[in-house]
């Protein structure tokens, strides 16, 4: 496996893990609207929702293009496969 593809395979694992956080975003918001006294100090339940649509398009986009993030960091790689 050349680096360019095991940090594809890092990128998509992040991505991955990113999404994960974004569906406990998004059950930490439900569980703020059905419970608001859940504990003291906690942030409205907006901030948990909006924190898990950007981290859930953040990790959406390093899952599906996962080879623009490697085509950054190695461009020689893209370069190669381009040209045969």
């Amino acid at each position: 496996m050349s680096p360019a593809q095991a940090f594809g395979v890092a990128v998509r694992v992040v991505g991955l893990v990113v999404c994960a956080a974004s569906l406990l975003y998004f059950i930490s918001a439900v569980i703020v609207v059905l419970n608001p006294g859940y504990r003291a100090n906690l942030s409205p339940p907006w901030h948990y929702a909006l924190s898990g649509i950007v981290s859930l398009t953040i990790g959406w986009f390093l899952l599906r293009r996962a080879d623009r993030v490697v085509a950054f960091a190695y461009p020689e790689h893209k370069r190669q496969h381009s040209d045969a």
